[in-house]
């Protein structure tokens, strides 16, 4: 059964999340006034830019599809209402999660190569993910998978730096020699 997902680990600022840990499938809802993971409203209340990164998000999970990306299962126009659906797997929690409890090394041992991993695919992809935040990928069997690609953007000078602040920012939590080393994929 599905259940709204809250959790102080993501400000939330779009979808409305839903997850079936016994079917391991996640929806989220893309629409004006949904509450979002945080428990507050989104806030996106124009259909305009709600609709722009709802296709933000369906370019790149499509064009990134991998076994680094979460797999997306169906996405559409919600029926009775305004907005779009997203059906992806649940594969577990955030890596934020695992970061808080102190067990994010122990059980994905070799994350800093695995995150290079995702990085090499993102700069063959030309992308710019902007918001590479711990909160923003999960794992299961030591194996990191990535989601949440709503503000990615292709690669340009102007946007560099947005992807500099995001791994100062959040990705750099897992280790500080990790900066260093996704900067050449930049």
């Amino acid at each position: 059964m599905f259940e709204l997902h809250q959790t102080t680990n993501s400000e939330g600022s779009l979808a409305e999340v839903w997850i079936d840990k016994k079917s391991k499938l996640c929806k989220k809802y893309y629409k004006p006034n949904g509450i979002t993971v945080s428990g507050k409203s989104n806030e996106y209340d124009s259909m305009r830019i709600v609709t722009k990164l709802f296709n933000n998000e369906i370019y790149w999970t499509t064009k990134l599809k991998s076994d680094l990306i979460l797999e997306t299962y169906e996405y559409g126009k919600l029926d009775n209402n305004e907005g779009f659906y997203i059906l992806q797997e649940y594969i577990g929690p955030d890596l934020l999660t695992y970061y808080k409890n102190e067990t994010l090394h122990q059980l994905f041992p070799n994350i800093i190569e695995q995150v290079e991993e995702i990085f090499k695919l993102f700069q063959i992809n030309e992308i710019y993910k902007t918001n590479n935040a711990l909160s923003n990928m999960t794992g299961v069997n030591g194996k990191v998978k990535v989601f949440d690609f709503k503000y990615s953007e292709h690669r340009t000078s102007r946007n560099k730096n947005k992807e500099i602040n995001s791994i100062q920012q959040w990705i750099s939590k897992i280790d500080p020699t990790i900066e260093h080393r996704l900067m050449k994929y930049l």
